[in-house]
């Protein structure tokens, strides 16, 4: 049986490993936050700067505040990281001898000759654009997402192995029915890369544009000469793309109109409200009759009052009032009502396409009507953003391989982490969202430069330790549990139940540890805690006596609560202050977390002294654990003496006491290597 899946792994079309990853921002390992992210995500860049992050929307944080940045926080750990988690290792699995032919080069199209390569098949994708990443390269303005981020994932998709040919077009260069020959499967990534138009009165002048050719000319280097007042038509992300990019090219008034009333407009909040700032006009609930043309030229649009946008049934069916009637002034009008799949390259070919012109695909394994011959991305699931493309690449790949290996598809869905109980809502501190920052409104208007800024590392650490780390919790290892009620005393939650044997449900454990650090017969163990980085600091050859060249000093020991690390206390700041370079740190993902035990363990393997840094009780993520953590402390400096060490060798730090905590550990550090000196 699977393990249930936090909200947002399980919302996220991949199935991110959003709570690993976010840990391991707050301890500061971006490396390790990049090979979580970039495990399912061939488009993992792309998704940092323009996700719609459906993850976000159902964040458990936000059941006590608001719900965490994990889109930032994902560009954030993969910038952080650098080139080295954009590139790996070519593949070493052991060539198959297949050979797959992908049509498109948009991100479902790559995502399956990812896959495919990497299990050691032969991939061929091919592209008529002139540079890969479909619409993502081609339609998306510059200032929401940079052509380098683009290129970056699809060069890591190139170095695994896959040959991407563009400026071919299929259907024209190519034939279907010669790359069926040449093949052993082929796989259709066309995307819907025709926008709609609307067959109204006066929208056959030169004036009126459609979205997709205005967006790509903009994109690359063919912008269109807009004019001073433009009027956009359609209600989603995309006519919001073509509104800000009209006041980029220019235009001094730019009006969208659309059918829906705000409240249920397609676009994202964020879209919206991004464009209202930087001067965009809202016609909303109103549709178009006509285009006003006087002496050749357009005036303006006439439009009419909506009376509701969906039936009973909830089907797309506008209803209108034909006796209210309005006029929008303009000089320019540009549809940006959806998009559709050009199918041209299917001319004479079997494939079939239904009534209404769509490919007609099998849902389940994404195969055509021809043998051989599969569809992913939009043009066979419908519009979406690029990381569901993304996953019907992965969904494609596997259904390509069970046809020509006879492999098994992927296994159903896990179950997902239910709401936090009430009782445990309630006793979680509440923390501020951090934002990541965009320039002003008045400065990203007329220019196309990236409009958001860098995360800040203070902000952004701060924010990853938000995370409720859902499902990082505490385990109970049954046959060990005595059920002895120590984890039922100490959880500040409330969480534990012991009915014959200790049960932590999953839904209400917040991974504080406390119990974890507290059981006698060490029968609870804390997924969310870096036990390998533990024993590798206090055993084997890379442990601290091992890890630590003869020509320094002896190392020291340092157990940090993850949220020091936003307070002045980041790894980076610790080895770049002279004085540290013996220190060793051991991030805890909170400080009751700590086994009191790894202290004694860590001065037998060698070290100098051992330091605990925590947060200070009124900024602790768990109530009372600080507290105990110093309380523990006292009474393990007084065993220490007993056993024989200097009782001085232990210290702790509160970060919550006031002063650097830069400054305190280089002055321990220095008293150590002095006394063992003399």
């Amino acid at each position: 049986m699977l393990e249930p899946l936090p909200p947002c792994s399980a919302n996220c079309p991949v199935n991110t490993d959003v709570p690993g990853y976010l840990a391991a921002i707050a301890r500061g390992d971006y490396q390790r936050a990049a090979r979580l992210i970039r495990a399912n995500n061939t488009f993992a860049s792309v998704c940092g700067w323009v996700c719609p992050h459906p993850c976000e929307d159902h964040c458990r944080r936000g059941q006590v505040d608001a719900p965490l940045s994990v889109r930032a926080l994902k560009r954030f750990a993969l910038e952080k990281a650098g080139g080295e988690s954009i590139f790996p290792d070519k593949p070493t699995a052991q060539s198959l001898p297949y050979r797959v032919a992908i049509v498109g080069a948009g991100p479902a199209g790559l995502t399956a000759a990812w896959d495919l390569a990497r299990a050691g098949y032969t991939v061929t994708v091919f592209e008529r654009q002139p540079e890969a990443g479909g619409h993502l390269y081609a339609s998306l303005p510059t200032y929401r997402l940079p052509r380098r981020v683009v290129r970056e994932d699809v060069g890591r998709i190139a170095a695994a192995g896959v040959e991407i040919r563009t400026g071919v077009e299929i259907g024209k260069d190519v034939s279907l029915n010669d790359l069926q020959k040449e093949y052993d499967a082929v796989i259709l990534a066309v995307g819907l890369s025709k926008s709609r138009g609307l067959n109204l009165p006066g929208f056959d002048h030169p004036g009126v544009l459609l979205a997709l050719p205005f967006l790509q000319g903009a994109n690359l280097g063919r912008p269109a000469n807009v004019k001073k007042r433009v009027i956009v038509i359609g209600g989603g992300d995309v006519a919001m793309d073509v509104a800000r990019t009209a006041l980029r090219l220019g235009a001094r008034e730019v009006r969208v109109v659309c059918l829906e009333t705000c409240d249920i407009m397609p676009a994202h909040p964020w879209e919206v409200k991004e464009a209202q700032e930087e001067g965009v006009e809202l016609c909303a609930g109103w549709g178009p009759v006509r285009a006003v043309v006087e002496d050749g030229l357009i005036q303006g649009l006439e439009v009419k009052g909506v009376l509701s946008v969906f039936d009973d049934r909830g089907c797309f069916n506008p209803t209108f009032d034909e006796s209210r009637l309005s006029f929008v002034p303009g000089e320019m009008i540009i549809q940006a009502i959806g998009q559709v799949a050009d199918l041209s390259c299917l001319a004479g070919t079997p494939v079939a396409v239904n009534e209404r012109g769509q490919l007609v695909v099998n849902r389940d394994t994404l195969e055509t009507s021809v043998p051989g011959v599969f569809a992913c991305g939009e043009v066979a699931c419908g519009p979406g953003p690029a990381i569901a493309a993304v996953a019907s690449g992965h969904r494609v790949a596997a259904a390509v391989r069970a046809y020509l290996e006879g492999a098994s598809l992927p296994a159903g869905k896990a179950a997902v982490i239910g709401d936090l109980p009430e009782g445990v809502r309630t006793r979680l501190p509440s923390f501020a969202r951090q934002e990541v920052p965009v320039l002003p409104a008045g400065q990203r208007r007329y220019s196309f430069v990236v409009q958001e800024l860098e995360f800040p590392p203070v902000q952004a650490l701060r924010e990853a330790e938000r995370c409720l780390r859902c499902g990082l919790g505490a385990e109970v290892l049954k046959e060990r549990c005595a059920a002895c009620l120590t984890c039922q005393r100490v959880c500040p939650y409330g969480v534990p139940v012991v009915e014959g044997r200790a049960n932590i449900p999953v839904e209400g454990c917040q991974g504080c540890g406390i119990c974890a650090a507290a059981c006698p017969a060490e029968a609870i163990v804390l997924k969310g805690l870096p036990e390998q980085e533990v024993h590798a600091l206090l055993e084997g050859e890379k442990g601290l006596v091992g890890g630590v060249s003869p020509a320094t000093d002896p190392p020291v020991a340092v157990f940090v609560c993850q949220r020091a690390y936003f307070q002045g206390l980041a790894p980076e700041a610790i080895s770049s202050t002279p004085g540290l370079g013996q220190v060793r740190l051991v991030s805890l993902p909170t400080a009751g977390s700590l086994d009191p035990l790894w202290l004694l363990k860590a001065l037998e393997a060698g070290a100098l002294g051992v330091a605990v840094i925590t947060c200070g009780e009124n900024n602790c993520r768990h109530a009372g654990g600080a507290a105990r953590v110093k309380e523990q402390l006292k009474r393990f400096q007084k065993l220490l003496g007993e056993l024989g060490y200097e009782p001085s060798r232990l210290q702790w730090h509160c970060l919550g006491a006031g002063g650097d905590p830069l400054a305190w550990l280089s002055e321990f550090a220095r008293g150590l290597v002095q006394a063992n000196k003399s």
